[in-house]
């Protein structure tokens, strides 16, 4: 008698819950995010006005989203359309990032689920002021961007030094998505592109010099 098939098929992990957060800081909502684990542990994380509160319960359910196999996340909000004159800095999940490791597995589904991004563009914000402690890797990402015009996360992969590690490249990504940071590239073909070309240029050439200073400290 022949023995029967397994019928489990491999099912490939689900990151959406990264877009849930990425909505939820980047567009500025006030709610919470609520969410489960595949082993049925419950978590929510309160947003206001797109800023999370700073205290170690909020830490430890962030951890859990972004480390856990998350079976189901959503969130429960509303819109705040008055802006506010200012806003904190993403300083609790750039904390989250200094602290969080995956393992060698989920690195690899998570370097899949980015490569299939479209060409991007990357917004530069001073991240050593929220307290991240590699402002290098996102700046090699950030200039690279500026380069080219047709950059990928692909590219980002494959071009990083060696003594960048795929968990470095993996966390800067994260962050600059859940942030907003990472836009997909729009194409604009109009008579000021060549200026734009110009500061460009100068743009990057900037990112070159404080990429070169920070490499010789």
């Amino acid at each position: 008698m022949m023995p029967k098939k397994s019928e489990n098929k491999h099912i490939e992990p689900s990151f959406k819950h990264l877009g849930v957060l990425r909505k939820a800081l980047s567009q500025a909502y006030t709610g919470e995010i609520i969410y489960k684990t595949k082993g049925e542990e419950e978590g929510q994380i309160h947003v206001t006005v797109g800023d999370l509160i700073n205290d170690e319960e909020t830490v430890k359910a962030l951890k859990k989203l972004l480390t856990k196999s998350i079976s189901n996340c959503e969130l429960i909000t509303e819109r705040i359309e008055e802006k506010l004159e200012r806003l904190a800095p993403p300083v609790v999940l750039t904390r989250v990032m200094n602290d969080i490791h995956w393992e060698p597995e989920t690195l690899e589904q998570l370097k899949e689920t980015f490569s299939k991004l479209p060409p991007i563009d990357v917004k530069m914000i001073p991240l050593h002021r929220y307290g991240y402690s590699d402002g290098l890797t996102y700046l090699m990402l950030y200039q690279e961007a500026l380069k080219d015009e047709h950059f990928t996360t692909v590219k980002f992969f494959n071009e990083c030094p060696p003594y960048t590690s795929l968990e470095q490249q993996i966390k800067v990504l994260v962050l600059g998505y859940c942030l907003g940071l990472i836009t997909p590239h729009v194409a604009t073909h109009s008579a000021k592109e060549k200026g734009k070309g110009k500061k460009r240029m100068r743009r990057t050439n900037i990112a070159s010099r404080i990429l070169d200073k920070i490499r010789g400290m």
